[in-house]
This record gives C-alpha cells, structure tokens and sequence, in this order.
C-alpha cells in the first residue's frame, strides 16, 4: 500500500489525504463560485423507474377496471346516499326544491348569441332550431321537459352521476335520449387515469353484480358535476354533508322515539306510605277509568284521600327543536345553495330577501349552467349544430312590484321596446311597440337619442304611444 510523508517524514494515508483535497476544493469553489450545490445540495434526483407515464391523471390502484362494483375505491357507496336521501326528510324536501326551481324555468333553443325574444315582423324561424325545440320538449319520447329533467337532477343531487343512453336510429341519428341508473355504472380507465376514447369501452353497466354491458362515451352520456383529479367519481352535496345528515338521521329517531317508545309520564303523584303496590295498582286502575277516553271529565275536579294529592311532581318536557336543530338545517340548506328561512326561527325581511338571492345565485345559478352546457354539448356533437345554443329566457323577477320597475326601467331607457316587454309579461303587441325609444320629457328614437338630436314637439313624437300606452 503506497503512502505520502508529512514535512516530518511521517506517513499519510492516502485516503485522509484525498478527502482533505476534495473538502478544500469544495469550500474554494463555493468562495468563488457560490455554488452550493456540492455542500449539502439537494443532489440530483433518482431517476424515473417507471416506463412512458406522463400525464397520468392520478395514482390509482393497480388492476382498477378489474373491481366489478362501482365506486369501490371512493367513499360512501352510492346505495348508502340514496338512503341519506330518502331518510332525513328535510334533506329531501330541498332536493324537490331545487328540482322543482329547475322544472319551472323556460328555456328556448336559438341561434348562439342572438336575443332571447324577437319581436320583428321579418324573423324567419329557423328550421333547425323549430326541430330541435321539438325533440327537447320530450327528450326520450315518454317524459315531457320537466319531468325527465327530474330524473336526470335526481341522480346529479344525490350521487352526481347523472347518465343518458343514448338511443339511435338504424341511420345512426339520435332517436331519444333516456335517463339511466347511474349507480349501475361503473367507469373504465386508461391507462392514464382517464376516460377511454371510441371505440374503447368506457363504462360498464353492473346488473346482479355482474358487468352486463359495455358502453363507449358514444353510447353513454356521463356528466358529473363536480369532479376531482384524484377521483373518478363525482362529489354530490349528499356526500359533501354525510356526517351532518347522520347527526340529523339520529336526532330525528330519537325525536320519533318521544312519541312511539317513551316511558316517562307526565306527572308523578306521591301516595300514602302505607299503601301496599297492590293498593297502588288498584288505584292506578281507578284513576285511569275515569279519564281514559272522557276529555270532558278530565275537566272536572276529582276528591281523593289527602295523602295521594299531597304531592305532585310534573315532568318536564324535553326540548324537541332547538338551536342544534337549526343549525343541523342551515348546513343542508348550504350545501344546495337554497336559503334557511323555512327552517329558522327568526329572520327578517332584509336578510330572508338577500338569502334567496344569494341561494339563486349560488346554487340555481350553476346548476342552470349545467344543464346549458350539457345540452349544447349535444347540439355540436350530436345534432351538427354547433352554430346553435340552449338558453334559459325566465329569469324575470318574481316580485311584481319589482319586475314592473326593471321593465319600465328597460322600455324608458330604450333597452327593450314596449313589445318585448309585453311578451315578457305574456300581452299581445300593439301597433307602433316594435321601435326602440328613450322616454324623457318626450319619446325620442334610440338612433336620434344616439345622435345627440333634440327631441321632437310633443304632438310630431314618431311612433310615440299615447298616455295609456306609454304607463
């Protein structure tokens, strides 16, 4: 083994020497340099073991599409929601809520971009859209609008997995297009995470525990809500609010128990020291007689030895709605987005008036958004009318009062003329209400009002409509 002498002729061993070299030689490239990336760095990173794998969605078990039940890797069956559902009955009583805020509005296919109401005499109603209107208005042959867009939400609330079957002609043309199970489905992935493309199966419809069919995304509409990256499976507001809805489940049993499954009475009444049970029961029995069925003699006072009247102990009641109760409503009513005000106790009208708006904005806002874009999905893809959209046209305010300032607001300001107003309202035209006007002293012309023109004298106003009219 070779080794080096020190000025004193002692030898070092070569590796004490190698690392002193290797330490001086760092410290002098930091000084110079200042790279640290040889003192303590973070070092270079292991290389990648697995083989082309970019851009998968998620880490997902392996052998996923092999597992037959749906949703087995994800959270609260889809069984087990449903029952949520169907069992606190406030929970369903905002789930028809909302359905029936949905069933209620009207809706118009158009030419994307254009007005939601024409009132002009040369409109020429587009074939397309008159067909299209037609197929929408019963969606799959047996349920008009409302009712099959309840189906559909049923599945979008409670488990987000709304799902339509697509149902074609021997040409290949959409002939109907009906709601399904979405509990029933299971999703296939790629082997990035990923819905498979045609002709690659997509999801598989579970009977008997079996898969019994295979669908492509051709074959099987399946529009989640909320999805999640690490997911494959939509977030409900079910399942958003489970533990609160099983909070709600238990104190509701126990509520339903005062009533079915109580043993403490009303009152207690102390008898005599020396009664025997037997005495006790007997007079138990007496006491029953007389006021079992007869409300009127309850009514009615009753003499009895001094002993038993001389103590009366009344029970209290438990408190079967309180403050908690309140509360546990409040989370179910955020979780939908629909205002509290049924369900509380106290809130007055400035507050009640910016809950409901709020609760519109929030929740029936995006599930309007929703179905828009699921329907103009189905126009460009499935009915080559890309040009074409789904518009909601009732959003009137409800309030009279206020919907009759917003459209004298409109028709003043020139925004809307007096016909389409009318028509918004559901009146008949009248003549000379097709023309744009701004209302001032006098009626002016939207494009004279545009071009800084003065109004014209009261008696030349063009098309200005009379008094009556005009209020």
């Amino acid at each position: 083994m070779s080794s080096n002498r020190d000025s004193k002729g002692r030898a070092v061993a070569p590796g004490i020497l190698a690392r002193a070299s290797r330490a001086l030689g760092a410290a002098v490239s930091y000084t110079v340099t200042g790279d640290a990336s040889s003192w303590f760095g973070p070092l270079d990173p292991l290389p990648p073991s697995a083989p082309e794998v970019a851009g998968r969605q998620f880490d997902f078990p392996s052998g996923y599409n092999l597992l037959q039940r749906p949703k087995a890797y994800e959270g609260t069956r889809f069984e087990a929601l449903r029952a949520l559902a169907d069992s606190w009955d406030v929970l369903r009583l905002l789930i028809e809520t909302r359905k029936d805020q949905m069933a209620g509005l009207k809706w118009t296919i158009r030419v994307r971009g254009a007005a939601p109401t024409t009132n002009t005499a040369d409109a020429r109603p587009d074939a397309r859209v008159e067909a299209l209107t037609t197929f929408f208005h019963r969606p799959d042959g047996v349920h008009a609008w409302s009712r099959w867009l309840r189906l559909l939400l049923e599945d979008l609330l409670v488990i987000d997995a709304p799902t339509l079957y697509v149902a074609r002609t021997l040409g290949g043309q959409v002939r109907a297009l009906q709601v399904m199970d979405g509990a029933t489905i299971k999703r296939v992935i790629d082997p990035f995470g990923r819905t498979p493309l045609p002709p690659d199966v997509a999801y598989q419809q579970e009977l008997k525990g079996l898969p019994a069919v295979d669908y492509t995304t051709d074959d099987l509409i399946y529009a989640p809500r909320n999805p999640r990256p690490h997911r494959v499976y939509g977030l409900g507001p079910v399942e958003q609010i489970e533990t609160t809805v099983n909070i709600a489940l238990r104190r509701q049993i126990w509520q339903l128990q005062y009533y079915t499954e109580g043993n403490i009475p009303e009152a207690l009444i102390g008898v005599p020291d020396a009664w025997t049970p037997d005495q006790i029961r007997q007079f138990q029995t007496y006491w029953d007689a007389l006021h079992e069925g007869d409300t009127a003699s309850r009514r009615h006072a009753k003499f009895v030895p001094g002993g038993v009247a001389r103590t009366f102990i009344p029970i209290k009641e438990p408190e079967l709605k309180g403050v908690f109760d309140e509360w546990l409503a409040r989370v179910a009513c955020f979780a939908f987005s629909i205002s509290p005000q049924a369900f509380v106790a106290q809130m007055n009208r400035a507050t009640a008036q910016t809950a409901q708006d709020a609760a519109h904005e929030e929740g029936l806002g995006p599930t309007m958004l929703w179905v828009k874009e699921l329907i103009d999905d189905l126009l460009a893809r499935e009915f080559d009318a890309a040009d074409l959209e789904f518009a909601w046209n009732d959003t009137r305010e409800v309030d009279p009062v206020k919907a009759a300032t917003i459209a004298n607001i409109h028709v003043r300001a020139g925004i809307k003329t007096l016909n389409e107003v009318r028509a918004d309202i559901g009146y008949p035209p009248v003549p000379g209400g097709d023309r744009p006007l701004i209302y001032g002293g006098n009626a002016v012309p939207l494009e004279q009002a545009a071009q800084g023109l003065p109004p014209p004298a009261p008696d030349t106003a063009p098309d200005a409509p009379s008094p009556d009219e005009e209020t």
